[in-house]
Formats: structure tokens, C-alpha cells, sequence
């Protein structure tokens, strides 16, 4: 055993050396090809053993401006579960506004076995799609891949987008042994430059390279060469309830602040908020599209007018808009909007549909703004300097008798006064176009709460059936209607039904729905859960929580150096009760408990309560008071989760049965 660790200590120093000082395209060591796995995470499936970035804004054969980004890398494959690292997806900018986009050349990929068997990649297998109106994305498969397996490839490319300077991402979803950046940047470019994440740098050096753009003797500019170096990357590793990856790997960022020309003109990039301001307010998009109120006046209905209260009257405007109109799947919102020709049509992408509710709210004397907010897998965007293409959303801001109602109706369940799940990213950017934009900061007012009120009953003769009622509010309350209106009542039925398989053959009557297209109230089911088989045994366990439950602890790393955001805070409820007949008793009962999170962001209260020798009630409470934790509050959590699932999962009640 002392001698293998040796030997991949020794493996990963020679490895370690070779990466940064003899890297060759295709000329890959035997160390290499032998490696068994990755000594500091023996979880991983594969590894990038080497990879170097370049970018350089230089002059091209056109004479034009041009950023050049060149990547090499090189992955082992461990094992099968490694083989995704194989296709290589890379993303390629394009203008909507322009026919200006990315290209991509020079793709070279190659496939070294241990057995030195090679798969060389074909031009034909390089294949482009549209991923959406900003990115188009070239995807490849390297052939010949089996377990032991380096692949080394390359690319370059090609953009005239210099504004947008190539981020790069030292941490993936998989360890990295040496991760290097190299950037060549004009003096007349400044760009804003963020090492962002919990990882350090090995090495940064730094240097002035002259005349290093130039068009004529009298027009030339120095250089700031850059190189970053980071060593012995852990993979970043994903767990539930979290916002984007892009918060939160370690990379460098860059945003164009300002720009001088030869002939002393600066273009200001990175611009203040009050700059972005008037240039949103005078757009022919975002600006003038939100002040059409006078355009749709006409459109109010009469009996709009007559509604006296003025927070019905907004909710009346706001469930007919938002069953009149229909979102076409698109978001864009600095661009191709018209809030005219969509309510003509009744479709429109999410800025159009969500300025023509502001239109129609500011028309009948509302105070309503619109609001860019960046969804959570898009990530934040930060507050040190406007950077308008971080936001890549609409929705409405409605103040209203002194409180705030953030509204969207591009989702037909969504109730008024709430927003889709993937918005809830903590802050948006308020465009008051009468005053000054600002932050505005936004969670959830009233908890999502789950409720569930069970009645277990057992006969005599063995038979066992549990009269069960769940009521969903709030977001469980959306999710349950999608649920239910992504597939027929019997599928549903069937689906839930197999959920109850897993602890036991069950089939499920009288399933009934109450307020399923009254997306303001809350969501109830009510059904009776019939056991397949009587129980026959003289000695049993009876788990008595039986709906909606964690099966397993959602947080099981070792350290999560990013918070836990689960979106909006949130309560479950069990009631229980379980009657005996004459000839069973309870042996034993479970102990009741009681667990608290600090400051009292969080608390789990079981009760067991015996009313009579034959009958028990079982109470279990999950409160979750903020939706983010820290990583520094992630050890209590994720203890405070595992007992939940002890408490949902393993805490049985015994019954005997009498002779």
C-alpha cells in the first residue's frame, strides 16, 4: 500500500512537471497513459491534466481589430463514467443586431489508448447548432476512447466581439493538475479584470510588450501581458439548491471600461447608471415600449373600471392578461420588441408580454416600473458597475397601498404577486424612468408550506388504509399544478401511486382535486391509500410518515464553499393519526425531538402523543425561515437535514398483536 502511494505521488510530480514545461500536441508520457486515478480525489472519473488559454487583441490580415483565443488541453479518462469528457461542446458568440459572430478554426483532437492505439477526429464529425439568438455552440466527439484513454485537443477562434474578452475558467466539474491563461491586451483597451471564487493563483507574472498593435509608425500602442497559473484544482462539485456556477468557480472576469482611440476619442464602456439610464429610457426597445400606456387605455375593459378596490382591479389586470396572452419561448430584451404587434397577435417574448401589463397597469393609474433581473442560472449580476448583458430577463415591480408586488405573466399557474422559481436571485435592477434606476432586493414575503393530514387505520382482519389529505401553497402550490397539468388525472394517479410502491404495493381511491385552476388559494388532494395485503405478523413496524418526504440528505459534501439559496423559505406539516383495533397495541412509541438551527433560521419538532391505548397522533414540523445559508452555517444544515430524514425515514412505531 505505501509502495502505490509512492508510485502516484511520483506518477503526479512527473505529471505535474511535464504539464508546464514539455507540453507536445499528441506526445502524451507513459506515466500518463498509466495513471490509475487522481491521488487527491480518488472520486474522480477523469482529470484535465494540462491546459493553457491564450487571447490576444491584434490587428488581422484585414487590418481590422480582432481578438484571437487559442486553447489547448489534455483529459485522462479514468473509467467508463469518464467517456462524456470526450464531447467537447464550445460556444461561439453572435450578434443579433448584426450578422458579426464568432468562428471557430484549427480544430485538431486526438485520442491516445494505453495500448498507444490512437482515434484521430474527422472534419465531418465537427458539427455546429443554434443553442440560442446569442450563442451558437460546436460540438465533437473524440473517437476510440476507452478506460486509461488522454485526449489531447485544440482549437482556435476568432472574434470580432473584443468588448466581450475571453473569461477563463481555471475550476470544472473535474480535478485540474495545471490550468495556465495567457492575454495580450492593447494599453488603449481597459478592461475591468476580477479573479473571482475561492481559489488562489500559483503564479501571476506581469509585463509590457511594445509596439505591440500598431497601423501606421505614428499609431501604435504597448501591451500588458498577462499570465495566470493555477495548480492542483479541485473539481467544483454541484449540489442541489444552488444558483449558478458561474457565481461561484474560480475564473477571471473581464468587462471593457473604456476604449481610446489613436486620435484621442475615449469610448466609455462600462458606463455609469445614470448613463445606462437615459440610454434604456430612449431606446426604441425597453424605453419607448414601456410607454404606451395611452396606446392601451382603450383596451381597458369596463368592468376594469369598475372595480373600486384598486388591489382587485390590479389582480383583474393581471389574470386576464395573463390568460389572453401566450409566451413564445423567448426571452430577448434589448431587442425586437413590440408591445403593439404582440397584443395583436396575443404572443410576444417575456419583455413584451410583461411591458404590456406594465402599459395596462400604468394606464389605469398604477405606479408600475419594470425590472431586470437575471434568472439563477444565468447568475448575479454585480452591483460595482452597470453590465447591462448580465441581465437577461423582464418582469414588473408594482407598488401598491404601500407594499411591493413583483409580477409575470408569461407562466399561467403563477398566482399574482409571485415569480418564477428561476428568477428568485436575490436582486433586480429597477428602471424608474421618471426618476433614477436602483437595486431593489427581493425574497419571497410568506413561506411555501406543505401540509399533510393522514389517518391510518387498521382492522381487525389485517387490512390497512390511510385517508390522506395534502394541501400546497405558495410554490409547492405551482409546482403541484404543473405537475398535475403535464399529464391526465389517471397518469398522475399512476405516477403517484408508484411513488408509495417503494415502501410498500398500495393503490390509491377516491382521489379527488379541490381549487387546481384557482392558482390564488391552495392546492388540495384528497385520496385513500388502500394496502395491497393485510398484515399478518404478530410483531411489526409501522413508518408513519407516509407523503412527501426526503429520502435522502440533500447536502452530503465534505466542505461547500457556496451558499445554499433555496430560493424562498418554507414549512412542512405532518398530522398523524393511527387507530388500532381491539386486538393490536402499540409496543413502542418514538421519543419526541426537537432540533434548532442558530438564530432560529430553521426548526424540526417531533411529537408523539398516545390519546388512548388505541389511538396515537404523530406531529412532525419543518420550518425553514431564510432561503440562503452561508458555506460557513453548511455543516449545521446539513446536519439539521440528516436528522429530518432519520425522523421521516427511520422513526418506526411498533405494533404486537394481542392473542
Amino acid at each position: 500500500m505505501i509502495q502505490k502511494k509512492i508510485f502516484l505521488l511520483l506518477l503526479l510530480f512527473s505529471i505535474c512537471s511535464f504539464s508546464q514545461n514539455k507540453f507536445e500536441f499528441g506526445k502524451v508520457s507513459t506515466e500518463e497513459l498509466k495513471m490509475p486515478l487522481y491521488e487527491k480525489d480518488s472520486t474522480a472519473n477523469a482529470i484535465i491534466l494540462y491546459e493553457y488559454g491564450e487571447s490576444v487583441i491584434k490587428l488581422n490580415n484585414y487590418g481590422k481589430v480582432e481578438l484571437t483565443f487559442e486553447y489547448t488541453g489534455r483529459i485522462k479518462i479514468f473509467n467508463s463514467k469518464g467517456y462524456d469528457k470526450a464531447t467537447i461542446e464550445i460556444p461561439l458568440r453572435k450578434s443579433i443586431t448584426s450578422r458579426s459572430k464568432e468562428i471557430l478554426q484549427n480544430v485538431e483532437a486526438l485520442a491516445i489508448n494505453p495500448d498507444r492505439t490512437t482515434g484521430a477526429l474527422q472534419k465531418e464529425n465537427v458539427f455546429t447548432e443554434n443553442l440560442n439568438e446569442y450563442y451558437d455552440v460546436v460540438k465533437f466527439t473524440v473517437p476510440n476512447v476507452k478506460e486509461g484513454t488522454v485526449i489531447d485537443y485544440k482549437y482556435k477562434i476568432l472574434s470580432p466581439f473584443y468588448y466581450n474578452f475571453v473569461d477563463w475558467e481555471f475550476q470544472s466539474d473535474i480535478p485540474k493538475i495545471f490550468s495556465q491563461y495567457h492575454t495580450s491586451i492593447p494599453g488603449n483597451y481597459l478592461y475591468n479584470v476580477k479573479l473571482v471564487g475561492s481559489l488562489k493563483l500559483t503564479d501571476r507574472k506581469s509585463s509590457l510588450k511594445k509596439d505591440c498593435l500598431y497601423f501606421t509608425s505614428q499609431m501604435k500602442a504597448e501591451c500588458a501581458v498577462e499570465t495566470y497559473t493555477m495548480e492542483n484544482i479541485p473539481a467544483f462539485k454541484e449540489e442541489d439548491y444552488m444558483t449558478s456556477r458561474y457565481n461561484f468557480l474560480s475564473a477571471i472576469r473581464y468587462e471593457l471600461e473604456t476604449f481610446r482611440n489613436f486620435n484621442g476619442v475615449v469610448e466609455k464602456y462600462t458606463k455609469s447608471w445614470d448613463d445606462v439610464d437615459k440610454e434604456i429610457r430612449y431606446s426604441e426597445d425597453i424605453g419607448k415600449q414601456a410607454k404606451k400606456s395611452n396606446y392601451f387605455k382603450d383596451f381597458i375593459l369596463p368592468e376594469t373600471w369598475e372595480i373600486p378596490n384598486n388591489f382587485e382591479k390590479a389582480k383583474h389586470i393581471y389574470h386576464r392578461l395573463q390568460d389572453e396572452l401566450v409566451w413564445n419561448g423567448k426571452n430577448h430584451i434589448f431587442t425586437d420588441i413590440d408591445v403593439k404587434k404582440a397584443y395583436e397577435t396575443k404572443s410576444g417574448s417575456t419583455a413584451e408580454l410583461n411591458l404590456i401589463l406594465l402599459n395596462f397597469l400604468n394606464a389605469a393609474g398604477f405606479d408600475a416600473q419594470c425590472m431586470l433581473v437575471s434568472t439563477r442560472e444565468n447568475g448575479k449580476p454585480t452591483k460595482l458597475f452597470p453590465i447591462i448583458s448580465e441581465f437577461n430577463y423582464l418582469i414588473v415591480k408594482l407598488d401598491l397601498n404601500n407594499d411591493t408586488y413583483l409580477l409575470d405573466i408569461t407562466d399561467k399557474q403563477m398566482p399574482f404577486g409571485m415569480v418564477p422559481f428561476k428568477i428568485l436571485n436575490e436582486y433586480g435592477r429597477v428602471m424608474d424612468f421618471r426618476n433614477s434606476s436602483y437595486w431593489h432586493e427581493f425574497t419571497p414575503k410568506n413561506p411555501s408550506t406543505y401540509k399533510s393530514m393522514v389517518q391510518i387505520d387498521i382492522e381487525e382482519n389485517g387490512n390497512v388504509t390511510a385517508k390522506v389529505r395534502e394541501i400546497h401553497s405558495g410554490y409547492f402550490g405551482i409546482n403541484k399544478r404543473k405537475a398535475i397539468s403535464e399529464n391526465s388525472i389517471d397518469d398522475y394517479v399512476d405516477n403517484l401511486e408508484s411513488k408509495f410502491n417503494i415502501d410498500g404495493g398500495v393503490y390509491i381511491e377516491e382521489y379527488n382535486i379541490t381549487d387546481k385552476d384557482h392558482t390564488e388559494k391552495p392546492l388540495q388532494e384528497d385520496y385513500i391509500l388502500h394496502y395491497n395485503e393485510p398484515v399478518t405478523l404478530d410483531f411489526f413496524f409501522l413508518n408513519p410518515i407516509l407523503t412527501n418526504k426526503f429520502t435522502k440528505n440533500p447536502f452530503t459534501l465534505k466542505e461547500r464553499t457556496y451558499p445554499v439559496d433555496f430560493g424562498y423559505p418554507f414549512s412542512y406539516t405532518y398530522n398523524i393519526s393511527i387507530n388500532l383495533p381491539e386486538n393490536y397495541i402499540f409496543e413502542n412509541i418514538p421519543e419526541q425531538k426537537a432540533i434548532q438551527l442558530p438564530d432560529n433560521n430553521g426548526i424540526i419538532v417531533y411529537q408523539s402523543l398516545k390519546s388512548s391505548e388505541k389511538k396515537l397522533m404523530i406531529n412532525l414540523k419543518l420550518n425553514l425561515n431564510k432561503n440562503v445559508f452561508h458555506p460557513e452555517e453548511y455543516e449545521g444544515l446539513k446536519n439539521f437535514f440528516k436528522e429530518l430524514v432519520l425522523l421521516q425515514n427511520k422513526q418506526f412505531i411498533s405494533l404486537k398483536k394481542l392473542e
